[in-house]
C-alpha cells in the first residue's frame, strides 16, 4: 500500500509547529517557530502574546513545511490539529488554520487531543508500535499524568493535584532566578550538584495519598524556596536535590502502576520526557519490569506538528474524521483532592 501523509499543525501554547507524516511515521518535515525569546522577558508563557504570534507564523510555516517535505497539498491525505488541551486562544489559531486547509484543499480533517499527540511522539521513526495495553506517562509544563493505553479506550489512572513537574521546573528556577524555561537550565546546573546535600521532603510519602496513583509538586517549592531564603546556597546541589525529589516521586508513581498491572510496555512524552534524570529513571524502570521502552527522540519531545499527524493515524485509517465544526475545547485543570 502507497505511503499516505498528514499535515499536522500544532500551536496548543507558545511553538507554532507544522510537519508531514507519512503512514510509516517517518517525518518528512517539521518546521516549529519557538516564541521562549520572547516569553523569557515574563519568565512564563504570557497566553495573548502566544495566540498573536501563532497568527504571524502558523501560514509561514505551513509553507515552509510543505517546502521542506518536496510534496504538495495533492499528495496530503488528511490535516491533523491539535484542538485539546492547551490556551484557547492558541489553539484557535491552529484549528482555524487547519479548518481553511481542510475546507479549501478538499481534505478530511482530525481532531487530535495534545496529550495522546505527545504519546504518539515516542512513535516517530521508529518500525513499530507498542502492543496493548502499555502504561503511558506524560510529563510536561501542563501535564503529569499516567495513561493505560488498550486497543479500545486510555484510561487515566493518575494526575498531578496541582502544578505539573514541568510547571514546578519553571516556578522553581523563576524562584532562584535561574531565566526561563526552568527544565532544562536546572538539568543542566543539577548535572554538576550533590543531590545529598540539602534534605528536601519526599512527596506524597507517608500520608494519605502514598497509595494512590497522583502527583504534587507544589510543596516541593515552599521547601526549596527557605533554603533560597537563607543566602549562601550551593545552587548546583540544591537544584539537584529538588530534581531527584521531583524524578523520585514520578518514578514511586509509576512502579505503584507496575504493581498492579502487567503492562507491555512503558511510554514516556512530554517536554519533561527530555530531562535526563527522567530519561535515566525509564530506562531503569523498563529494565527492572523486564517491558520495552519507549522515549521520544529529544527533538520530538517538545510540542511539534509531527507528533500531531501521528497522534492522527489510526484515526485516519479507521476513518474517523471530524466535522468542520469541531470545537477548541478550553483546558480543565484536575480538581484538588482534599
Amino acid at each position: 500500500m502507497a505511503d499516505k501523509y498528514i499535515l499536522g499543525i500544532e500551536s496548543s501554547c507558545d511553538d507554532t509547529s507544522v510537519a508531514l507524516v507519512s503512514s510509516g511515521f517517518h517525518v518528512l518535515s517539521v518546521k516549529t517557530v519557538s516564541q521562549t525569546s520572547v516569553h523569557r522577558l515574563f519568565g512564563g508563557v504570557i497566553p495573548e502574546i502566544a495566540s498573536r504570534n501563532h497568527l504571524a507564523w502558523v501560514i509561514p510555516a505551513i509553507d515552509a513545511a510543505l517546502k521542506e517535505s518536496g510534496k504538495t497539498r495533492d499528495d496530503i491525505s488528511a490535516i491533523a490539529v491539535t484542538n485539546y488541551p492547551g490556551l484557547i486562544g492558541s489553539l484557535l489559531v491552529g484549528v482555524c488554520a487547519a479548518k481553511g486547509l481542510a475546507a479549501g484543499w478538499k481534505k478530511p480533517i482530525i481532531a487530535v487531543n495534545h496529550l495522546n499527540a505527545h504519546i504518539a511522539s515516542a512513535f516517530l521513526e521508529r518500525e513499530k508500535r507498542p502492543e496493548f495495553p502499555y502504561l503511558s506517562l506524560v510529563v510536561s509544563g501542563g501535564h503529569t499524568s499516567l495513561i493505560e493505553i488498550s486497543e479500545d479506550e486510555r484510561t487515566v489512572l493518575g494526575e498531578t493535584m496541582d502544578d505539573a513537574a514541568g510547571e514546578a521546573y519553571d516556578k522553581i528556577a523563576k524562584m532562584a532566578d535561574l531565566g526561563y524555561p526552568g527544565g532544562p537550565i536546572i538539568d543542566k546546573i543539577a548535572a554538576k550538584g550533590d543531590a545529598s546535600k540539602y534534605k528536601l521532603p519526599y512527596l506524597l510519602k507517608n500520608n494519605k495519598y502514598a497509595d494512590d496513583i497522583v502527583f504534587s509538586f507544589s510543596g516541593i517549592k515552599s521547601a526549596v524556596k527557605r533554603f533560597l531564603d537563607d543566602g549562601n546556597v550551593d545552587m548546583p546541589s540544591l537544584m539537584a536535590s529538588f530534581q531527584n525529589r521531583i524524578v523520585e516521586l514520578i518514578e514511586r508513581k509509576v512502579k505503584l502502576a507496575l504493581s498492579r498491572k502487567k503492562y507491555t510496555a512503558f511510554v514516556v512524552a512530554g517536554g519533561v520526557s527530555a530531562n535526563s534524570a527522567v530519561r535515566k529513571m525509564a530506562e531503569n524502570i523498563a529494565a527492572k519490569y523486564n517491558i520495552e521502552l519507549y522515549l521520544p527522540e529529544l527533538k520530538y519531545c517538545q510540542d511539534n506538528g509531527a507528533m500531531v499527524a501521528a497522534a492522527a493515524m489510526d484515526d485516519f485509517f479507521n476513518g474517523r474524521f471530524s466535522s468542520l465544526d469541531f470545537d477548541v475545547a478550553p483546558t480543565v485543570r484536575p480538581k484538588n483532592h482534599s
